[in-house]
């Protein structure tokens, strides 16, 4: 199912066809960012990098990603959370396995302009310490 809903995505998107790695995740490459996704029934599960954890005033940030968790509010219904060595935030979201293509599309632009924000929020962080 996620395949055929991949095919249809990535065609429409001039973008080939999806890449399955040895761990049967497959790759999407949009807006920069590499995104995974695998079928684990009865869902979807979506996620990628969002950029390196700030260092500066590091409590500080994983505040604000805390309060967007929260309820999924800034979120998107996803999960922000941290690699395993705590170096990079990563946005999570498991999608229901019966969805229509239209719908998939759309969560997984949602997904990305979430990415997108988080990646805005980091530089801004950034910034504003500098």
């Amino acid at each position: 199912m996620l395949q055929k809903l991949l095919e249809q995505l990535l065609q429409e998107l001039g973008l080939g066809t999806p890449l399955l790695d040895e761990q049967k995740l497959f790759h999407l490459n949009i807006s920069g960012f590499d995104i995974s996704l695998k079928e684990i029934e009865p869902n979807f599960y979506i996620s990628a990098n969002i950029g390196p954890l700030p260092q500066n005033k590091k409590e500080e940030f994983l505040m604000l990603v805390m309060k967007a968790n929260f309820l999924g509010q800034g979120t998107g219904g996803g999960v922000i959370g941290l690699t395993e060595n705590e170096s990079f935030l990563t946005l999570s979201l498991s999608l229901p396995y019966e969805m229509n293509y239209i719908t998939f599309k759309e969560r997984v632009e949602d997904f990305t302009n979430y990415l997108d924000y988080w990646k805005k929020e980091i530089t801004k962080h950034e910034a504003e310490i500098s």
